[in-house]
């Protein structure tokens, strides 16, 4: 996969409404992407209605819709202007995950390192209340209501455009 260098200049008036920290950017390798691949295959999940958040310009899902051909992906992006750099053909648009509906897809990806601690509290806990699938996650959850609820996995060490990073798989049932 190549990262559009665009990716990481950004306006602005972005970086004062959202932080430096919430807009940093990274994906998957496309090694990495064969690692996720690989273990949605494990978990037989059938007609893979995913949801990226954080998105960027879409190129992931991209990739996975076309290595996934049973599933439909969708993203969303805080920052306008990555949205605006879109060339593929997906459904991405501009948006605060945290006021998008969980409830209809079957799998989340948040590649949520850059999240400050409230931001991913929040998260998690949304994802308690309205998420049943599997999510996929770079950090270890922490919110106490997501934890009494979701199944941990497994843990894979998966390769990144910054390093090699694990990756954690919960399911929500």
């Amino acid at each position: 996969m190549l990262l559009n260098p665009a990716l990481f200049i950004l306006p602005h008036n972005e970086i004062t409404n959202y932080g430096q920290e919430n807009l940093t950017y990274g994906s998957l390798t496309k090694k990495g992407l064969n690692t996720i691949i690989k273990c949605l295959h494990k978990y037989n999940i059938k007609n893979i209605y995913g949801f990226d958040l954080g998105c960027g310009d879409g190129e992931l899902i991209y990739n996975l819709e076309q290595l996934l051909p049973e599933s439909k992906w969708e993203g969303v992006e805080i920052s306008h202007h990555r949205v605006s750099l879109q060339t593929k053909d997906v459904n991405i648009w501009q948006g605060d995950m945290l006021s998008e509906n969980f409830r209809v897809y079957n799998v989340l990806h948040a590649d949520n390192l850059c999240l400050d601690n409230l931001t991913l509290d929040k998260l998690e806990e949304k994802i308690s209340r309205e998420f049943l699938g599997i999510y996929i996650t770079y950090k270890y959850p922490e919110n106490l209501k997501f934890l009494k609820k979701a199944i941990f996995l497994e843990t894979v060490l998966t390769e990144t455009t910054w390093t090699t990073h694990p990756i954690h798989f919960y399911k929500i049932s």
